[in-house]
């Protein structure tokens, strides 16, 4: 008698036993609360959470539920276990207008589109969660039926669809989503999904409020999962540090130390390392394969080479490793070595090390000054001295490309400065110094390093990482951009480890960079600035009263960056918010490398200040104090060249009024005719120039794109026109209408005019079309909106518009051909069906296809198959044969070889 199995029942979890509906009210009653009220409705959440555990799982010691489906919700800008979503704003409005079935023009499809216009109400404005919750509000139950582990498996499978390019799974995935929640839960979805929970609180608030060691544990492992797993219990801190090969973390920190401080610092004998100005660098190996890790956690391991046989570097120094060394993780930095002066490069160099090859002047070049891991044993709880002899023994040091960073050993404070005052010398960025006896401690900044560059020279930093919170527009060649900065420091947070959200004003800056510098400066910032409203200032930046120092523009400080200054001196000052400014400011570079909330604070400017007397002048280093020296001011008085200072209207004759009582700002001119020329024609035909827009301008002139022509088309004022249109009306000698073709920016008073006589790709609804005409309305289709289109996309097109068609019979798959030279016909003819033929097996590939003959590798080909999640069709070369003759896909089960 056959026997039935019976069905598994599924394992009871909190997660799937808990209703994603009772986190949104969590979310949603933290939103409503201030201060500590928010913390203590988390706590709640977390220990009824808890309670279920222990109640679902009693002495369970196996069991592998835990908070971690929660805190992915919660926080899940730190989800990096799930991939991306590749969904923003205006993509899931989109898709909710085709699931909703919304006519485009309908209100609600319109709120959706256009959630940040400020007609909608403010309650709505600019929140498009919000904008999606009233839309939904009438079109949703009231209540949705799924748990917590249901929403983080439709979001896993979101995640997947969108790595595979499965646009009809999202949608899939979204509207069983929508069929199954409330415009409530959607509400709160939505912001997972944005990955932005404004909760009204830090990360480090949720962190704290799960386990006392969650951030540290977070800072180890980048991982919520370990974090979630390791720290159970509440009652149990996390001493261990979770370290795991391949798996990123937190590198530790050095103190910022001044030569006074040496005295409290140096009690005993202590190393000292030169400090080098490359990039913070983990090297994770196992001798086969290499994983190098950046200071956040980001994976360069291709910019270094992946395996003993790839990239710039690892190809040299895999080799290198003695024959014990099983597996190791090394802490350094990753430098610029200089191949003609068999020297370390600094990043003021203008190289990038991620980016070197052999063929360069620089190669990569890894300082290792630190072992963390060495045979599968963690060595951070070892003092730094056991570390070393471990360190030492674990590769050959191969010059140029790994080495061990100088170290030495320091008895005295006056020791310490010699090696200090070597470094200035040198010009090395400073020394390291290290307490022997130092555990090593992730994302720790006070745990036995201290870090001493030149720059602290009489107890103050030299070079002042200062944020750009405003700016002005310059004169001259820097007419139109922003060109003098105004910089603030950070006003500390109230609660340690939180972002800063006020800066206030410390100086101006406007030299120290070059054309290039600031126009690659201003085409990051560019989109960002907002025009500065003296009666209403923003809430973020605080700046005097005063009109002098007031800026034209300012910037959120989240989408700024940081300058690195170097200044002579601090001095008084009532024209800024921290009653002191900088002396000769000047911008050393532009920390690209820095987040904006790792600017100067307010306390430590003030804190500087007040040690060093306001000197920031770079001598050697002295025990004695430093001598007061005379302040010389400098004056110069600015000047324009002449060629940025238009002709001389009185010298030219004029012509006719072709364009009386126009006013032309022109930006620059074409090979012919340069901006100075442009400018005499304009005045030979009655117009008038100047050197910047205002509000009697006609229009500007420009013959090619450039950062000062971006930053007006930015401010969305001014007509940007090509200068072939002014030379055809001299040419013509008539004012010629415009058209879209001779526009580089159109206002919207102009594009409703152009409306009425041309379609959006510039043909005329009126006037006959030739071939140069034609020529030019295809130069206006945006090419790169074609090349960005993904196969599913054509694949709807031709179904649309040539139905008969099998030329992209192919078009949706994604294929891997065994190797055999009897499939490279069959090859041909699947890519000029409009396949997509993948060399290696990846994630997005969906078929492989063997040839009858050739059967040696279907069980590897199997294998490989039942390990994936997402699996691909196996299929004969006829699949491909019958599909084309019968113009239609085959089944994919019936071409299974055996």
């Amino acid at each position: 008698m056959a026997t039935t199995t019976q069905p598994t029942t599924p394992t009871k979890t909190v997660a799937n036993q808990t209703k994603f509906l009772v986190l949104c009210k969590v979310c949603d009653q933290i939103c409503s609360k201030q201060g500590k009220g928010k913390k203590q409705i988390l706590e709640q959440f977390i220990n009824k959470w808890r309670s279920n555990h222990s109640d679902l799982h009693k002495d369970d010691i196996t069991t592998t539920d835990s908070f971690y489906p929660a805190m992915r919700l919660l926080l899940p800008q730190f989800d990096k276990e799930r991939g991306a979503y590749g969904i923003k704003e205006t993509t899931l409005a989109k898709y909710y207008i085709e699931i909703l079935n919304l006519s485009k023009d309908s209100t609600d499809a319109l709120k959706l589109l256009n959630y940040r216009a400020p007609q909608t109400a403010k309650a709505e404005a600019g929140d498009f969660a919000n904008v999606a919750f009233f839309v939904l509000k009438h079109r949703c139950y009231k209540e949705g039926e799924l748990t917590i582990e249901d929403i983080n498996t439709y979001l896993d499978e979101i995640a997947l669809s969108h790595a595979e390019n499965r646009r009809d799974n999202v949608k899939k995935s979204l509207f069983s989503l929508l069929r199954r929640t409330s415009a409530f839960e959607q509400k709160w979805l939505i912001r997972i999904i944005m990955k932005s929970m404004k909760l009204g609180q830090s990360e480090l608030t949720v962190l704290n409020a799960f386990h006392p060691d969650a951030k540290e544990a977070y800072d180890n492992s980048s991982s919520l999962l370990k974090v979630c797993t390791l720290l159970r219990d509440p009652s149990v801190r996390g001493h261990e540090i979770a370290i795991s090969l391949f798996s990123p973390f937190r590198p530790m920190l050095a103190e910022t130390a001044n030569p006074e401080k040496m005295d409290k610092i140096l009690t005993k004998t202590f190393y000292v390392e030169n400090k080098l100005d490359g990039e913070r660098v983990q090297m994770h190996t196992d001798g086969k394969k290499f994983m190098y890790f950046s200071r956040n956690s980001y994976d360069f391991s291709d910019s270094f080479g992946s395996t003993s046989t790839q990239g710039p570097l690892t190809c040299h120094i895999a080799s290198c490793f003695k024959s014990h060394v099983v597996n190791c993780i090394l802490d350094g930095e990753m430098v610029g070595y200089n191949l003609n002066t068999n020297c370390i490069g600094s990043k003021g160099e203008n190289f990038d090390v991620k980016s070197l090859k052999d063929d360069k002047e620089y190669q990569p070049c890894f300082c290792v000054f630190d072992v963390v891991m060495y045979n599968g044993s963690v060595l951070t709880n070892l003092p730094f001295s056991e570390r070393i002899k471990c360190l030492n023994n674990l590769f050959t040091p191969l010059e140029g490309r790994l080495q061990f960073t100088t170290r030495a050993e320091v008895k005295s404070k006056q020791d310490a400065i010699d090696k200090l005052n070597e470094a200035i010398d040198k010009r090395e960025e400073g020394i390291v110094i290290k307490n022997p006896t130092s555990i090593y401690k992730p994302h720790d900044r006070k745990a036995g390093w201290y870090k001493i560059k030149p720059d602290y020279v009489d107890e103050l930093m030299e070079q002042l990482d200062l944020l750009i919170i405003g700016g002005n527009f310059g004169e001259g060649r820097r007419r139109g951009l922003p060109s003098h900065f105004l910089l603030g420091v950070a006003v500390d947070p109230k609660i340690p480890g939180e972002k800063p959200t006020v800066f206030h004003s410390v100086c101006r800056v406007g030299s120290g960079y070059s054309l290039k510098e600031l126009y690659e400066l201003n085409m990051q910032l560019g989109e960002h600035w907002q025009k500065f409203d003296k009666n209403s200032p923003p809430h973020c930046i605080v700046v005097e009263n005063n009109q002098r120092e007031r800026p034209d523009i300012w910037i959120e400080p989240s989408k700024s960056r940081i300058l690195q200054i170097k200044a002579a001196e601090i001095n008084k000052s009532d024209k800024f918010k921290t009653g002191y400014t900088l002396r000769f400011p000047r911008v050393e570079k532009v920390r690209y490398d820095k987040d904006w909330h790792d600017c100067m604070t307010l306390s430590e400017f003030e804190q500087l200040r007040k040690q060093s007397y306001g000197k920031l002048a770079l001598h050697h280093v002295s025990s004695e104090p430093a001598v007061k020296r005379q302040r010389i001011a400098v004056k110069e008085k600015p000047t324009l060249p002449p060629q940025f200072r238009g002709p001389d209207a009185s010298c030219i004759k004029k012509e006719s009024d072709l364009f009386a009582a126009k006013e032309f700002y022109v930006i620059n001119g074409p090979v012919k005719y340069s901006k100075n020329d442009l400018e005499t024609l304009i005045i030979k035909h009655g117009g008038e120039i100047v050197q910047d827009t205002g509000p009697d301008t006609y229009c500007v002139i420009a013959d090619k794109l450039n950062a000062r022509v971006r930053m007006i088309i930015i401010r969305e004022k001014y007509d940007v026109v090509k200068c072939s249109w002014l030379l055809s009306c001299i040419e013509q000698k008539q004012l010629v209408n415009w058209t879209p073709s001779c526009m580089w920016y159109s206002t919207k008073k102009t594009i409703d005019r152009l409306a009425l006589d041309f379609d959006e790709y510039g043909d005329s609804y009126t006037e006959e079309i030739d071939e140069k005409k034609l020529k030019s309305i295809f130069q206006q289709i945006d090419v790169r909106q074609i090349e960005k289109l993904s196969s599913r996309d054509i694949l709807d097109l031709e179904m649309e518009y040539f139905p008969d068609s099998s030329l992209g019979l192919f078009r949706s798959c994604i294929m891997h051909f065994d190797q055999n030279p009897s499939l490279n016909l069959i090859r041909s003819k699947f890519l000029f069906y409009g396949g997509n033929v993948s060399e290696e097996i990846h994630k997005q590939v969906n078929h492989v296809v063997v040839h009858t003959n050739d059967l040696s590798n279907l069980e590897e080909l199997k294998s490989l198959n039942r390990s994936r999640r997402q699996k691909f069709h196996i299929v004969s070369h006829d699949w491909i044969e019958n599909s084309i003759k019968d113009k239609a896909l085959h089944a994919e089960k019936n071409y299974q070889p055996t």
